[in-house]
């Protein structure tokens, strides 16, 4: 008879009580979340910024540039 146990734990069920939802996100965790990714890193958002402009006028005639 084949092991039936080798792929790990059955699936369970969520009893009455419980939830089939995740639990409601900490809206301040995630405010301060937020705001940390607004503070970038302002020397590297301007290099990334200067290469996307070029590489997106890399190939462009020049009357049809998006940065010029």
């Amino acid at each position: 008879m084949p092991d039936t146990n080798k792929h790990g734990e059955p699936c369970r069920v969520p009893g009455q009580r419980e939830s089939l939802y995740p639990q409601k996100p900490n809206s301040s965790a995630l405010t301060k979340l937020l705001d940390e990714w607004m503070q970038g890193d302002q020397t590297e958002q301007r290099e990334t910024f200067e290469f996307l402009r070029r590489a997106l006028d890399e190939d462009r005639l020049e009357g049809y540039k998006f940065f010029s």
